[in-house]
């Protein structure tokens, strides 16, 4: 991520992120995971694909991030991975105003992941904080929850009732 980038830079993005933004966790499951999961953080923005320019932009300014055009005439910028999605938000932090509990959520998060790799217990509770921040998103069509995690984890036998 670019170093070099300006207060006002940062206070737009955050602005943007508020308005046309969201910062979220997944829980992506995958057998090859010691977990069978693995919790995936990502900030992302949207705009109109007539608009593009504005996501080309801030991709430039920050130096990281994928654009894709989707199928609903909206394009979208998205930074992946806690080396992205880490650095940016503690920049971000003190401009936001209505995702300012996501992205605290999201930091302890990011923050406490590397405890995570081999803590299950530890692991559960950063998929429970993925859930508040789905739930301060509204999210809707999440399928992998905590609930889901944990089962995992129990028929694995990492865990205990």
């Amino acid at each position: 991520m670019n170093k070099h980038i300006s207060d006002l830079q940062l206070a737009y993005m955050a602005g943007f992120i508020d308005g046309d933004g969201s910062i979220y966790a997944q829980m992506i499951s995958n057998n090859n995971y010691k977990f069978q999961y693995q919790i995936r953080v990502t900030v992302a923005m949207f705009q109109h694909t007539s608009r593009i320019h504005f996501l080309q932009r801030i991709q430039s300014e920050l130096q990281i991030g994928t654009i894709r055009k989707r199928n609903d005439s909206m394009s979208q910028l998205d930074l992946v991975g806690v080396e992205n999605v880490q650095p940016l938000l503690l920049k971000l932090q003190p401009y936001l105003r209505i995702k300012q509990k996501q992205a605290n959520l999201m930091l302890r998060i990011t923050q406490q992941l590397p405890l995570a790799k081999d803590n299950p217990v530890k692991f559960l509770e950063l998929c429970q904080l993925a859930d508040q921040i789905a739930n301060l998103n509204d999210s809707k069509k999440r399928t992998n929850t905590a609930e889901i995690v944990k089962t995992t984890l129990l028929d694995l036998g990492f865990i205990k009732k």
